[in-house]
């Protein structure tokens, strides 16, 4: 395995944690241990030569990067350890995510549900404030609505699978995800696996945001993607959106919620009608929540 690696200031991290967020593979990463420590960022690689192919990519979007930036190799076991280090369980209500390492000493509370990943180059492992918010709404809307088993739901760049599987293991009976990386895909069926569900539970469908949503509709939608990618798509998202359903998105940075909102609003209300529409932050990202009639 090969890192790549340097410090960035905290106005290039914001504008790098926006553009890798969802929509780009996960190979890069931030990572600042305590708030005044420098930011680094990373990108992980199984050869040298795709790191410098990647990171050549990566400052031809941010010419600021250095030209030089630090290179280490390590072995598989190293790297495994390092990744590990930085993934904890986290739960909201009844629902827990576990990193599939620690299955055997993490104690689940009888009847609640625990969710078992381990998202290796996925972007997905619960830790993010984008995928939290989507997990509270996924939960919010299982405890209005009574029928929730019989309802659909639609993981939109589902990354380690890891919102999708949640539905799952709640007990909704028709669960899509999609993701336009073939590796999200790879890992998202490994972690269906490590949690014993069947094929039949979770459909993970290798494709992008137009693909993946023709020909479909669904009583809840999570996207958690970006936003610049969320606007360009917005149609096609409230196209998917069954009457009566809601529709969630993350990805979207706070500063950038009401822009969202703007593309997003009228198209709803063209479709719909009365519309309501609720935004959650969590530290500097948010959601934005459309709940149709």
């Amino acid at each position: 395995m090969h890192e790549v690696s340097c410090t960035v200031t905290p106005d290039l991290a914001e504008e790098l944690e926006a553009y890798m967020c969802e929509y780009v593979r996960s190979n890069w990463s931030l990572l600042q241990i305590k708030d005044n420590d420098p930011i680094k960022l990373q990108g992980f690689f199984e050869d040298r030569a795709q790191a410098e192919q990647e990171y050549a990519e990566m400052r031809a979007e941010f010419p600021v990067l250095p030209a030089e930036p630090d290179w280490r190799e390590f072995d598989d076991q190293e790297w495994q350890d390092a990744y590990k280090a930085f993934i904890d369980p986290w739960s909201y209500g009844d629902l827990h995510w576990v990193p599939v390492w620690m299955r055997e000493e993490y104690h689940v509370p009888a009847g609640e549900t625990a969710i078992y990943l381990d998202a290796g180059m996925a972007f997905g492992t619960g830790s993010h404030e984008t995928t939290r918010l989507m997990a509270k709404r996924l939960l919010d809307y299982r405890d209005a609505h009574a029928d929730f088993a019989g309802k659909r739901l639609i993981d939109a760049g589902c990354g380690s699978g890891i919102l999708a599987m949640s539905g799952a293991k709640l007990g909704f009976k028709d669960v899509y995800a999609f993701d336009r990386d073939p590796e999200a895909i790879r890992v998202s069926i490994e972690n269906r696996a490590f949690n014993e569900l069947a094929e039949s539970s979770v459909e993970f469908v290798d494709a992008g945001l137009e693909d993946g949503l023709a020909g479909r509709q669904a009583d809840i939608i999570l996207a958690n993607i970006q936003a610049d990618v969320l606007k360009i798509y917005a149609e096609q998202l409230i196209n998917a959106t069954a009457p009566g359903g809601v529709l969630a998105l993350s990805g979207i940075l706070a500063i950038e919620v009401d822009d969202v909102r703007a593309k997003f609003a009228p198209l709803a209300e063209a479709k719909f009608g009365q519309v309501t529409i609720d935004s959650r932050v969590d530290d500097e990202w948010c959601d934005l929540t459309i709940f149709t009639t």
